[in-house]
């Protein structure tokens, strides 16, 4: 229920957070690019100190702190017009998202049943979907038709909400002393470049894919329209993906094929000119994501399990996502150009067939 709240508050407004800058508060390219930096930076900070706090106070306590954190940006995201000091949201986005994403993983590796691993990622994924799909069509209309403060307001009360069914069950505790010397291990390499280019694709889909789309098609009920679309393919998908994810051999199999065919999908970005063409394109990238998607959260929680700590994994992991976030960012602030974006990304996806 957490999630599923939490997930619609967020899709209702984060697919929208770069055009918010970008068009309505008039930024330039290389200003929303640097929000996105900034954000990098505070999420590789955050894992930190999301760590150290989850050590002494608890997972759900962690998933708490992440909730007002997460209310507390939306409200100065929505007063950027009368201050202008853009890098503090990005900050305070930046750590929640650590303290969320760090003790959610944490959570579902420690209590997940190893045997039916990739069915309950899929079930994880289906309940995301399923608010995803509501949310940018809902966000986009209340945009629309009520302007961005009504959607940020709404989006605070639905956050607020989200953090009440954390109180209905009982506090974990998972003591951890993370090492920077952990991070340089060399048995953490093929990882390392693995969620190092996992956070460069994830900074492309959240900043590139909505400019680019909504540039092209320049309403906010159209980008919201794909969005949902997109849902929708992946909860039919899921489904049928999370029950073949039944060995580690089987979910490598089809991490793989998901890479390839979905970084086929990300080079047409790049061509597509009309709504029929984004929508079609996006569909088969949000199905062949799927199948990169649940094998790899699947496959991630086997071997957090198997470290001496599975916090510290689990830190490590969210530390160089955020670089790859961060590299994601300063090569588009580079190249200057949105679409040099779909060429990073679906190399770094391709990339993946050879892991």
């Amino acid at each position: 229920m957490s999630v599923a709240l939490r997930d619609l508050a967020l899709s209702m407004s984060g697919i929208f957070v770069p055009i918010y800058l970008f068009v309505d508060l008039k930024y330039s390219l290389n200003q929303v690019l640097m929000f996105f930096l900034i954000f990098a930076l505070a999420l590789i900070v955050g894992s930190f100190m999301a760590a150290k706090f989850t050590s002494r106070y608890g997972i759900k306590h962690g998933i708490l702190a992440s909730m007002f954190g997460f209310v507390t940006y939306t409200i100065i995201l929505a007063t950027l017009p009368y201050h202008g000091w853009y890098f503090i949201p990005a900050i305070i986005a930046g750590i929640s998202n650590s303290f969320y994403w760090l003790n959610f993983h944490a959570d579902f590796a420690k209590f997940s049943d190893n045997k039916n691993q990739g069915k309950e990622v899929s079930t994880w994924f289906i309940t995301a979907y399923v608010s995803i799909l509501i949310g940018p069509i809902l966000g986009s209309v209340i945009i629309t038709y009520l302007g961005f403060i009504s959607l940020f307001v709404i989006v605070v009360l639905i956050l607020l909400l989200s953090a009440v069914p954390l109180f209905l069950s009982s506090e974990v505790y998972e003591p951890v002393k993370f090492s920077f010397k952990y991070i340089f291990k060399k048995s953490h390499l093929k990882d390392s470049y693995m969620y190092i280019t996992y956070g460069l694709k994830t900074m492309i889909s959240q900043v590139v894919f909505p400019l680019y789309i909504f540039l092209i098609l320049g309403k906010y009920i159209s980008l919201g329209a794909i969005a949902s679309l997109t849902s929708l393919g992946s909860i039919i998908v899921g489904f049928f993906v999370g029950r073949l994810s039944k060995n580690e051999k089987r979910e490598k199999l089809m991490f793989k094929y998901g890479s390839l065919f979905n970084s086929v999908g990300i080079f047409f970005m790049m061509i597509v000119k009309t709504f029929i063409q984004i929508a079609v394109v996006n569909v088969y990238l949000a199905i062949s994501l799927i199948f990169v998607e649940i094998p790899h959260y699947s496959l991630v929680y086997e071997k957090a399990r198997k470290e001496k700590n599975l916090i510290e994994y689990l830190t490590y992991r969210e530390i160089m996502i955020g670089f790859g976030r961060l590299m994601g960012a300063v090569i588009i602030l580079i190249v200057g150009k949105l679409s040099y974006g779909f060429i990073i990304s679906g190399i770094a996806t391709m990339s993946w067939v050879l892991l």
